[in-house]
C-alpha cells in the first residue's frame, strides 16, 4: 500500500521534527502515513508502532494506542491502556494474553477476565467462547442457553439460531446433562435443515454448506450417524456442482470412513459405489479403481456381519452379489470367483446355491487384471478439516458488520496471518475506529471510501461482513468502493453483494459491479456466474459474465462457452469469441477439438478462428 506514498525517511523525519514542536497532530498524520509502507523491515515497522501509540497516548486516543500496540506491543505496553478503552477492547486485550499464556491456571483466569469483559460489552457468544476455552463448560453453559433463547424467540436468524443450540447440546455433554444435550441437538438439526434449504432457495449456496457442515459435527458429537450422513451427502453434493472435484472426493473419502467407523457398512459401500462413478465421470481412473475394490470390500463385510447376527441370508447374498458387480467392473476375476464360492456357502435354496457353483466354475483359473488403484494423490489433496462455523459464524453474528472488530480479531493473530496482512489490517481498523464512533451514520463519505480502500487490501473471508455492511450505505460513491474492493476478494459469497450491485438504481454501481465479475475468476466461480449470465437482462453485465467464464479453465465453463458460439446472439458470440482468443487455458480447447464435426458451419467458423488465433491446430 506504498503507491503515492512519501518514502518512510521523510515522513519519520517529519514526524520527528512535529514532536519536537509538541505538534501532534502532525506527528500522528506522518506517522499514520509511514505505516502505509507495510512491506517495510518488521523491525523498522515496529519501532514506528511504538512512536505513533506514544503520541496517541499524548492526544488521548487510547482506543488507537492500543491497536497499534497490539501489532508490535506486549501485556507490559497494554496494560496501562486497557482501562482507558471500552469493554470490548479490554475483552479482545485480555483474550490474546490468554493465548500466549504458558501457565494454566493463569491462563484459565485470563479466560475468565476476558469472559467478563465480553459480557459487559453484551457479547454474549465471544464471552461464551471464551469460558469454554478456559474449560469454564457450566458457565459457557448458561450462556449457550440465553443466546439460543435469545434467538429462537426473534425467528430472525435460524442459522445462527441452530449454531447457538449446538454449542448449548456441546457444553451440556460436557457438563454431564444428556437429556439437555439430546433435546438441544433436535432442535438445532431443526433450524440448521430450514436454514439450509432457505439458503438453497435464494442461491446462497456456499452458507447452505455451512449448514451442512455443522450437522456433520452435531453427529458427530451426538452419535447420530443420520446427522453425519445426511450432512455429507449434501456437502457432496454442493462441492460436486461447484465442480470442485477433489474438494468432492477427499469428502467421499471422509464419508466412506466415517460411515464404516459408525459401523455402518451399507452405507459406506453405498457412499464407494457413488464416488467411484463420479471419480470415473470426472477422468481419474486410479481413484474410480480404488473406489471400486473399497465397494467390493464393504460388501463383503456386510455380508459377513448379516451373518453373524443371524438376518435373513438373502441380505448377504445381495451384499455378495454387489461385491461381484463391482469386482467385475475392475477386472478382478479371481477374486469374483471367490465371492461365488463364498455364496455356495450361505443358506440358500439349493437350485440357487448349485446356480452359483456353476458360475464360479467359470472363474477357476480366471485372473485378475493389472489395474491402477490408489486414493486421490497428495498433490491433489487439500487441507479440509472443517472450521469450527460453530463458533467463527456466531462470532461474526454478533460483530454485525463492524470493521473495527473484524480487523481487530486479525492483527491479534500472528499464528494464522502474515505480517503485511495484519499491518493491512490494523490500518483499517485505525480508519474504522474514527467512523464507527457514536454516530457512525454522520461519518464523511470520503473516510468510509478510504475504510472500503483499506479493507480491500486485506483479503479475508473475514472482511466480507464490513463490506456488506458498508454497501448499505446509501451514498453511491461508498457502495461503488465496496464493489471496487469486493473484486479482490476470490469467495462464492462474495457474488451476494455484486448480485445486488448489478440491479443497483444507481449506473454507476451497476457498471462498476460489471467490472468486477471479470476479477473474480476461480474455479467455483462458474456457478454464479453462469447464474447471472442467464438471469441478466443487461448487455454489457452479460458480457462481463462471459469473459470472467472464459478465464475459468474447467470443462462446464468450456461447454458453456461452447453452447454460446451455437446458439446465443450475436453480441454474446463476439465477445466469447474475443475473450476466448485471449486465454490460455485449454479445457475449451479439447472440448471444441472434439465436438468440431458435430458443429454448424457458423460455430465450426468461429472455432477454427479462436485455435488459430492461439497458433493451435482445429
Amino acid at each position: 500500500m506504498t503507491q503515492g506514498v512519501r518514502p518512510l525517511h521523510e515522513l519519520r523525519d517529519e514526524a520527528r521534527s512535529a514532536l519536537a514542536r509538541s505538534d501532534l497532530t502532525r506527528a500522528r498524520d506522518a506517522l499514520f502515513s509511514a505505516l502505509q509502507h507495510t512491506i517495510a523491515r518488521e523491525e523498522e515497522y515496529v519501532a514506528m508502532t511504538d512512536e505513533l501509540r506514544d503520541v496517541l497516548v499524548r492526544l488521548g486516543d487510547a482506543r488507537s494506542a492500543l491497536t497499534v500496540s497490539w501489532y508490535g506491543g506486549n501485556e507490559q505496553s497494554q496494560r496501562p491502556l486497557i482501562a482507558k478503552v471500552p469493554p470490548i477492547d479490554r475483552a479482545r486485550t485480555v483474550l490474546a494474553w490468554a493465548e500466549r499464556e504458558q501457565d494454566p491456571e493463569r491462563q484459565k483466569r485470563l479466560y475468565g477476565r476476558a469472559a467478563d469483559e465480553y459480557e459487559a460489552a453484551g457479547l454474549v457468544a465471544q464471552a461464551a467462547i471464551a469460558r469454554e476455552r478456559g474449560q469454564d463448560f457450566a458457565r459457557a453453559r448458561a450462556l449457550w442457553s440465553r443466546l439460543a433463547q435469545l434467538l429462537s424467540s426473534s425467528g430472525s436468524d435460524l442459522y445462527a439460531a441452530g449454531l447457538a443450540r449446538f454449542n448449548l447440546a456441546r457444553t451440556s455433554l460436557r457438563t454431564g446433562d444428556a437429556a439437555a444435550a439430546r433435546e438441544a441437538v433436535f432442535a438445532s438439526v431443526h433450524l440448521l435443515e430450514e436454514a439450509a434449504d432457505r439458503y438453497e432457495t435464494i442461491g446462497q449456496r456456499e452458507r447452505a454448506f455451512d449448514c451442512y457442515q455443522v450437522l456433520i459435527a452435531v453427529g458427530r458429537e451426538s452419535r447420530a450417524f443420520e446427522h453425519v450422513l445426511e450432512g455429507y451427502v449434501n456437502v457432496i453434493r454442493i462441492l460436486r456442482e461447484d465442480h470442485l472435484r477433489y474438494y468432492a472426493l477427499q469428502s467421499y473419502e471422509e464419508a466412506v470412513s466415517a460411515a464404516e467407523k459408525q459401523g455402518e457398512v451399507s452405507a459406506a459401500a453405498t457412499l464407494a459405489r457413488e464416488m467411484a462413478a463420479y471419480a470415473r465421470k470426472e477422468g481419474l481412473a486410479a481413484v474410480a479403481n480404488f473406489a471400486v475394490l473399497t465397494q467390493a470390500r464393504l460388501w463383503q463385510e456386510v455380508s459377513a456381519v448379516s451373518q453373524k447376527r443371524a438376518a435373513p441370508p438373502e441380505i448377504a447374498e445381495n451384499a455378495l452379489l454387489a461385491a461381484v458387480i463391482a469386482l467385475g467392473e475392475a477386472g478382478q476375476y479371481s477374486k469374483v470367483g471367490g465371492v461365488y464360492r463364498a455364496l455356495t456357502q450361505l443358506p440358500l435354496e439349493e437350485t440357487r446355491k448349485k446356480h452359483y457353483a456353476r458360475a464360479g466354475r467359470r472363474y477357476v483359473n480366471a485372473q485378475d487384471l493389472p489395474i491402477d488403484a490408489a486414493p486421490l494423490p497428495a498433490h491433489l489433496r487439500h487441507e479440509l478439516g472443517f472450521p469450527d462455523v460453530w463458533h467463527i459464524d456466531l462470532v461474526e453474528w454478533e460483530q454485525a458488520g463492524s470493521a473495527a472488530q473484524a480487523c481487530g480479531d486479525i492483527v491479534l493473530d500472528p499464528a494464522q496471518w502474515s505480517e503485511v496482512t495484519r499491518r493491512r489490517a490494523m490500518l483499517a481498523r485505525l480508519t474504522a475506529l474514527a467512523v464507527e464512533g457514536a454516530t457512525p451514520e454522520a461519518a464523511p463519505a470520503q473516510q468510509l471510501i478510504s475504510l472500503a480502500e483499506q479493507l480491500a487490501t486485506v483479503e479475508l473471508y473475514t472482511i466480507l461482513s464490513p463490506l456488506e455492511r458498508l454497501f448499505r450505505r446509501a451514498e453511491p460513491k461508498i457502495r461503488v468502493a465496496v464493489v471496487r474492493a469486493l473484486s479482490h476478494f476470490l469467495y462464492k459469497r462474495t457474488f451476494i453483494t455484486i448480485r445486488d450491485a448489478l440491479v443497483d438504481p444507481d449506473p454507476t454501481v451497476v457498471h462498476e459491479a460489471a467490472r468486477a465479475l471479470e476479477e473474480l475468476r476461480f474455479a467455483h466461480a462458474f456457478d454464479p456466474l453462469a447464474r447471472i449470465y442467464r438471469e441478466s437482462q443487461a448487455p454489457a453485465v452479460r458480457a462481463s459474465a462471459v469473459r470472467a467464464i472464459a478465464k475459468i479453465d474447467t470443462l462446464e465453463a468450456g461447454e458453456m462457452l461452447l453452447g454460446i458460439l451455437q446458439h446465443e446472439g450475436a453480441e454474446e458470440r463476439a465477445v466469447a469469441v474475443e475473450a476466448l482468443k485471449r486465454v490460455r487455458g485449454m479445457k475449451f480447447v479439447e472440448l471444441a477439438r472434439g465436438s468440431l464435426s458435430e458443429l454448424t458451419g457458423s460455430a465450426q467458423a468461429v472455432v477454427r478462428e479462436i485455435l488459430q488465433s492461439r497458433g493451435l491446430s482445429p
